[in-house]
């Protein structure tokens, strides 16, 4: 049966990389599709996390479907079994989180996001003798950090209601380490207005749209000193108020394990949460930015054609030597296409070679082996590259012969 020629490196433990096995690869690997999966020619999108992976496909044919590979222990892969605990699934198989949280006939799969261990996927239908859609959220898997969107546990997919007001879409949607944002645009042309909305953790600002204090270092261990306001940890759907320049627009997210990136489309970027690394720290001063990626705890940007850094440099994610809180990554041809895992960041070239470094610990550079980049190394990718995807200790590639 038809299937694009996805690949995938790192961690694989859960057999969340859908390569038929539960061992880490430190090259890129052909992943594998289950027979019941529909014939599909592309893909939409693809996230992937701790123990799983969802992975949106579609065809002329036959529309968009929701595949998923990897571990359901908290039935971030839909309703778990109640009597024992199926063993991972290693290819990727269809999933039905849409029919298991209530919805009804017509609803279809158009957007993917992923936490920890909870997934979240959009699903959309033609509303009834009406030119608009109706768009709704569900949410399943691990709710330890209020990443669900509800009080309380759940014991399976759940609708995430009143996150969406009658008329809004789901414009952008992603997934951090524990928290949630997503934008949601009505109105089209001039009269288009787009509101932010995030859940899940949120002790250090991640749905504030304020940067956390940080203690100075002469502060820090004193008591009293240099702690942040108390914040309640986790936090239900709530609106972001973001400052957004008049007749500017959001046009891309990226968060990390505490902080938030907003991209704008007059090449500016929005940034709050933890500043513990340095992650968010001055970031509205950077112009002509055209892309955004976030690790952990630390911030990429594409601005004026060159690469910057900051924030944690532990496993040389910064990608250079100098000790500037912001500093420039040398790339060997001007970067096009930006994106990050937990801990190592992923840049297509000019050229359509793609060079990855930081940390390596699962071979999720796919350069060969495990160990950690300073500096951006060359990954051998089968055929032309369509998609890159970058997940937690994983590497994803789309692409063509």
């Amino acid at each position: 049966m038809p299937s694009p020629l996805l690949y995938a490196c790192g961690s694989n433990g859960s057999g969340q990389l859908a390569l038929g096995h539960e061992e880490d690869v430190s090259s890129l690997t052909r992943c594998a599709f289950d027979p019941s999966c529909p014939a599909s020619t592309d893909i939409v999108d693809l996230v992937s996390a701790a123990s799983h992976a969802l992975l949106l496909v579609s065809s002329p044919s036959s529309g968009t479907h929701l595949l998923g590979a990897g571990k359901n222990t908290h039935g971030q892969l839909g309703r778990p079994c109640a009597l024992s605990c199926p063993p991972a699934a290693t290819t990727f198989r269809p999933l039905a989180l849409g029919r298991e949280a209530g919805l009804g006939d017509g609803f279809v799969p158009v957007k993917v996001a992923a936490t920890w261990t909870t997934s979240f996927v959009v699903y959309e239908r033609g509303i009834t003798g009406s030119a608009g859609r109706e768009q709704v959220f569900v949410a399943s898997g691990s709710n330890d950090f209020g990443e669900l969107g509800v009080a309380g546990s759940s014991a399976g997919p759940v609708v995430l209601k009143d996150v969406l007001r009658p008329g809004e879409r789901v414009e952008h949607l992603k997934g951090g380490q524990r928290h949630v944002i997503a934008v949601l645009s009505s109105g089209t042309g001039p009269t288009r207005t787009q509101r932010v909305v995030g859940w899940g953790a949120c002790r250090r600002g991640e749905l504030d749209a304020v940067p956390a204090p940080v203690a100075t270092p002469a502060s820090r261990g004193v008591k009293g000193k240099g702690k942040a306001p108390a914040r309640a940890p986790t936090s239900l759907p709530v609106t972001i108020a973001l400052r957004i320049p008049p007749g500017a627009h959001i046009i891309d997210l990226a968060l990390g394990a505490a902080h938030s990136l907003a991209l704008l489309s007059n090449g500016r970027v929005l940034a709050w949460g933890s500043d513990l690394k340095g992650q968010v720290a001055s970031l509205d001063s950077v112009q002509d930015v055209t892309g955004i990626a976030a690790t952990w705890n630390g911030t990429y940007v594409i601005s004026a054609g060159a690469l910057w850094s900051q924030g944690s440099n532990t496993h040389g994610q910064l990608l250079r030597r100098d000790s500037d809180p912001r500093g420039q990554v040398a790339v060997q041809q001007a970067p096009t296409c930006l994106t990050a895992g937990s801990e190592h960041v992923l840049v297509t070239a000019a050229d359509s070679t793609l060079w990855s470094g930081g940390w390596n610990e699962h071979g999720n550079l796919g350069v060969g082996d495990t160990a950690d980049r300073p500096d951006l190394a060359q990954v051998p990718v089968p055929g032309a590259i369509r998609r890159v995807w970058g997940g937690l200790a994983a590497t994803w590639v789309w692409s063509e012969e």
